[in-house]
């Protein structure tokens, strides 16, 4: 016989049982078990043995089996059985300040409001951006007319010039002209 057997002996003797040997009896995993202690230690009534291990008796066996009645069966959050220990079973779950459609109601009310303040502001932005377009096309087309004015006015200093220039050579041409029919030098 080991050590374990042992303290199995021992603690059918004390009737006082092991983490193991809860979660075997409530088919539950000893992780389950350690973990709904951990959340719920104040609600389960709890031993240590010589070595320092968490023990349960008969009522805190009990306490495990209507923890995992609560949770399992009737899909309880740790939070509702927790509240239900504390009421001392007599409210399962907490009731809240308004029932669920009155909240759902306010919810939606309030998601009304902020679509129709969402769908104002996308309107008075599209505003905008049409008087935006049309004023930039505005100023578009002065550009393009004060363009063309420039080019019609460079091409026509260019072509002045031109012209000035054929007068220049003209008038040069016909003086060398002059002199070289009457002698005259410049």
């Amino acid at each position: 016989m080991d050590k374990s057997d042992n303290q199995d002996i021992e603690n059918l003797d004390n009737n006082l049982l092991t983490i193991k040997e809860i979660a075997a009896i409530i088919e539950e995993t000893p992780n389950v078990v350690r973990n709904w202690i951990k959340e719920l230690k104040q609600h389960i009534p709890l031993q240590k043995n010589d070595a320092g291990y968490n023990v349960f008796d008969e009522k805190a066996l009990e306490r495990m089996k209507l923890i995992k009645q609560l949770h399992r069966e009737q899909n309880y959050s740790i939070k509702q059985i927790e509240h239900y220990f504390a009421t001392d079973g007599v409210s399962f779950k907490p009731t809240p300040n308004k029932d669920t459609g009155a909240l759902l109601a306010d919810e939606l009310r309030g998601l009304h409001d902020e679509i129709k303040m969402l769908r104002d502001y996308v309107q008075r932005q599209e505003e905008f951006n049409k008087a935006l377009i049309t004023k930039l096309q505005e100023q578009q087309t002065y550009l393009d007319k004060k363009l063309d004015k420039r080019d019609q006015d460079l091409m026509q200093l260019i072509r002045d010039t031109q012209e000035t220039k054929k007068l220049i050579a003209a008038a040069e041409q016909k003086q060398s002209w002059f002199s070289k029919l009457f002698g005259t030098k410049k």
